[in-house]
């Protein structure tokens, strides 16, 4: 983006827990679908990105059920468990893909863990962004099987590799890591953090390449051991990567 060329983009960053959630207590009554619909408002969410998430089409029908409002939404699943809902009345998607970017200690191993990632067009402007997914490796804070910077680069690789000079790019998710972390620290570096849960200790983070006129609220679990976080942002200058 371009000094004084602005775009309004509003995101959210949610990890389900989804075997307890869903698969021991069937949803709890769609609490997680009340607390997106609450936090979405009138305009929606122009992007979700959704981990622990098994079945994303369940979790946008109880959003919809309990007044989900902005338009029109599609579904772009993942690996690991991972899903982009965006808002397909307000964006044409251009391209979409995933990679491991990282894996789980031997300590607490559960699998590789992965980035997925989406590009899309906003219909009304051509302004176009570069939507990223993520779940990092655990334990919390820690580099799983390689260092946890390593981690970081992979991702800022991915986006490197996919996303296009003109993007304002997002990135979310359940990181696994608080901001004390290596990975972290790396991704400060090079991404500006512009919002940040408390749950875990903070291990879910929203970045952004744009200095922006950025209001973050903590929407609370929603049934979930993590932070719901919503983020709406008006970009205006993009960091360099």
């Amino acid at each position: 983006p371009t000094a004084g060329a602005e775009i309004d983009v509003k995101v959210l960053a949610y990890n389900l827990y989804w075997w307890n959630l869903f698969d021991r207590n069937g949803g709890r009554g769609r609490s997680a679908g009340k607390l997106i619909a609450r936090g979405a408002g009138s305009a929606g969410f122009d992007m979700m990105g959704f981990q622990e998430c098994d079945d994303p089409g369940r979790v946008l029908a109880d959003a919809e059920a309990e007044g989900l409002q902005g338009g029109d939404y599609e579904v772009v699943r993942g690996p690991h468990a991972l899903a982009i809902v965006y808002k397909s009345s307000r964006w044409s998607l251009l391209g979409k893909g995933d990679e491991n970017v990282g894996e789980d200690s031997k300590r607490q191993y559960f699998g590789k863990r992965g980035a997925q990632w989406l590009r899309a067009q906003d219909q009304s402007s051509g302004r176009t962004a570069f939507f990223v997914n993520h779940h990092g490796p655990l334990p919390v804070s820690s580099g799983g099987d390689c260092t946890g910077s390593a981690t970081s680069i992979n991702i800022m690789r991915l986006i490197a590799d996919n996303a296009h000079a003109e993007d304002a790019i997002v990135l979310l998710g359940d990181f696994n890591a608080q901001p004390s972390s290596s990975r972290i620290k790396e991704l400060d570096a090079r991404l500006h953090r512009v919002f940040s849960g408390t749950a875990i200790g903070g291990v879910d983070h929203i970045y952004s390449n744009c200095k922006a006129q950025a209001s973050g609220t903590n929407l609370g679990a929603g049934g979930s051991d993590h932070d719901a976080l919503a983020q709406t942002s008006a970009s205006d200058r993009a960091r360099r990567l």
